[in-house]
């Protein structure tokens, strides 16, 4: 590895700062492992932790969780949980249910979430949510909804409907947002899988028109790309190409991050359409 590498300097400036001193406590690791995992050096934030015994503290065992994750060992993160002494924290639930979610470990991630409620983790949204959309990754619908009755936070319902939306049941996404929108809340992602999910249920104009009413009337919310993402599918369920490329042109007016599946799926409204065209009357 060259000396003029960007990631070489950066591993050296954090020996430097390890050659000045040993780390005092985990919480100093922690923020050391956090540096490294932020320039995907995973492995070396998880063997300074090891190396320093840190992974015995709540601090630390988070830190070699958030490691797991920059380098998408999922696996790797359950199982330093399982093997750590240190005390699980709110923090430490909800990346596990991140980690159940990546692997589409459904019923894990519904037995982190029991033992969260036995100390009193498990009302709290970050937790919750990340056991619904748990549930979701792994088409386990019916547990995302089942968490949604018990627990009508916004977060929870908005991963509930994007549970439904990967499932495609576009019926039961609908009607987790009609309860989202009652009880006062305002979600842009739950809003954004409710209209995804009427896109892939076929539903394109009812799609449009979600999107239309929480989206682009006065005073709406921000979709985001996401959001565009889901209004694009639906113009490409029903070959609607002209206001694919009005959503494009909303994206840049918005100086949004260009996203390509946003102009695949936009592409892909230009093909029905022109498929529809050429198809032969009968």
């Amino acid at each position: 590895m060259e000396a003029s590498n960007p990631e070489h300097q950066f591993v050296l400036q954090v020996q430097r700062l390890l050659r000045d001193g040993p780390l005092q406590n985990a919480e100093e690791g922690a923020i050391c492992a956090a540096a490294l995992s932020r320039q995907r050096l995973w492995e070396e934030a998880l063997q300074l932790l090891v190396k320093n015994e840190f992974l015995k503290e709540t601090a630390g065992l988070n830190a070699g969780i958030n490691a797991c994750r920059a380098g998408f060992q999922w696996e790797l993160a359950l199982h330093l949980a399982a093997e750590a002494s240190a005390t699980w924290d709110a923090v430490t639930y909800s990346m596990l249910l991140a980690a159940c979610s990546r692997g589409s470990s459904w019923e894990l991630a519904l037995e982190f979430l029991r033992n969260a409620a036995h100390v009193g983790f498990a009302r709290l949204s970050h937790v919750s949510s990340a056991a619904a959309s748990a549930c979701g990754r792994a088409s386990a619908w019916a547990a995302a909804l089942a968490l949604a009755a018990r627990d009508r936070d916004e977060a929870v319902l908005a991963a509930a409907i994007d549970a439904c939306r990967r499932a495609q049941q576009w019926e039961a996404a609908l009607a987790l947002f009609g309860t989202l929108k009652s009880s006062g809340h305002r979600s842009a992602a739950g809003a954004g899988a409710a209209v995804s999910a009427l896109a892939h249920g076929s539903r394109w104009e009812e799609a449009l028109h979600l999107f239309e009413s929480e989206f682009q009337l006065q005073e709406a919310m921000n979709p985001g790309i996401r959001g565009f993402a889901a209004a694009l599918q639906a113009c490409a369920a029903g070959g609607h190409w002209q206001i694919a490329l009005s959503f494009l042109e909303e994206i840049e007016r918005r100086q949004l991050p260009p996203d390509k599946r946003c102009f695949d799926i936009a592409l892909s409204a230009y093909r029905k359409a022109r498929e529809k065209v050429s198809r032969p009357s009968l």
